[in-house]
């Protein structure tokens, strides 16, 4: 039950800044920015799995 905490507590740290990098990146680029966005809010669900498994 730990480990579910802790990576929920990680995949939500992990999707604000995957929309804040979206945000930036549509500063720049609006066609862009979705392409990017999907890529770091997918990345969120394996870093954050492996993440928590180390740290618990």
């Amino acid at each position: 039950m730990h480990l579910l905490a802790v990576y929920i507590l990680f995949v939500a740290i992990g999707d604000v800044l995957a929309y804040a990098i979206g945000r930036g990146v549509e500063q720049m680029s609006p066609a862009t920015s979705l392409p990017v966005f999907l890529a770091c809010f997918f990345l969120v669900f394996w870093g954050a799995w492996r993440l928590a498994v180390r740290f618990t």
